[in-house]
């Protein structure tokens, strides 16, 4: 019988919740493929201001934090 893979993305508007729902798939025999990281992060963007003032964006909650997990089944 061949092995089926189960992927799973997590998706969720607060980190601390994405770390929650992976921490719980881990504990289910999920494996983690892609790290957790933010969609479209503005908190890397530096940004010009008026006067030539540089200063960087404060994290973008309306990006979502996106995981990828999966798990091999037999």
């Amino acid at each position: 019988m061949a092995n089926k893979i189960q992927p799973v993305i997590i998706r969720r508007q607060r980190k601390h919740e994405a770390e929650q729902a992976i921490k719980d798939l881990l504990a289910r025999g999920f494996e983690v493929v892609s790290p957790l990281k933010q969609e479209n992060p503005q908190s890397e963007v530096l940004s010009k201001y008026s006067f030539e003032q540089k200063r960087f964006r404060v994290e973008d909650f309306s990006s979502p934090w996106i995981a990828k997990l999966r798990r091999v089944v037999q």
